[in-house]
């Protein structure tokens, strides 16, 4: 017989042993999942959509509480079927992200368009200006009289990825490389990919508001030889 069936005090202390690790573990458990849902938490890039500064199959760390969104910041853009979501599937879906530290989305499918949150890179901020042409865009700030290409006016260094067309080609297909004069109004930012010939981003879908930013791009962890601060 063990001696737990005979010793209440040492029975009692057990219980109040595997009591303590129990609610030691869930409380590190809860800790953790708050620190990955409004600090930090890491973000899988599966897509070639910004190469080559945030290449395909890499894991950026981003953080919600970071909104400081300016020209050249990389962002974190919500998926478009969050406006759209009943609120008993919301709260469904906030909690499966929760408890799996940001990882799982019952709503995302790599095969839908809209229903996973995209990496891109804010160009156009609340009251600029901007055309693009041959996949490069042209930026005329606020108050200012000349555009100057998004190189020169960006303070952060970046590479794109794009193709200029033949003089042949359609320009209806794919996603546009040109297009005409926008002012962007208050709270309006423009978004675009860092790989221009192949990515879905303001140039289809609008411009994005900040509600409709989920966190800003911290730095690329992995590959470790990929390793970069946005």
């Amino acid at each position: 017989m063990k001696l737990t069936q005979y010793n209440y005090q040492l029975k009692k202390s057990r219980q109040k042993r595997f009591a303590f690790v129990l609610i030691y573990c869930i409380c590190l458990f809860i800790l953790v999942n708050l620190i990955l849902t409004f600090l930090v938490y890491p973000v899988r890039q599966t897509s070639i959509s910004m190469n080559p500064d945030v290449p395909e199959k890499s894991v950026v760390m981003v953080s919600p509480l970071v909104n400081n969104y300016e020209r050249g910041s990389v962002v974190l853009v919500k998926s478009r079927t969050d406006k759209n979501m009943k609120t008993l599937k919301f709260i469904w879906v906030k909690l499966c992200s929760f408890f799996t530290g940001q990882q799982y989305s019952p709503v995302e499918n790599e095969n839908l368009s809209g229903t996973k949150e995209k990496i891109r890179r804010i160009v156009g901020i609340p009251g600029d200006t901007i055309y693009m042409r041959d996949y490069v865009l042209y930026v005329k700030p606020k108050g200012e009289k000349h555009y100057l290409t998004e190189f020169e006016i960006t303070p952060k260094t970046y590479n794109v990825t794009f193709l200029v067309a033949p003089a042949s080609w359609d320009s209806s297909i794919g996603v546009k490389g040109s297009f005409d004069e926008i002012t962007l109004k208050d709270n309006e930012y423009f978004v675009l990919g860092d790989n221009r010939k192949a990515t879905d981003d303001s140039r289809l879908w609008g411009t994005v508001k900040d509600e409709d930013i989920a966190a800003k791009v911290l730095f690329c962890y992995f590959p470790f030889n990929k390793f970069k601060i946005y």
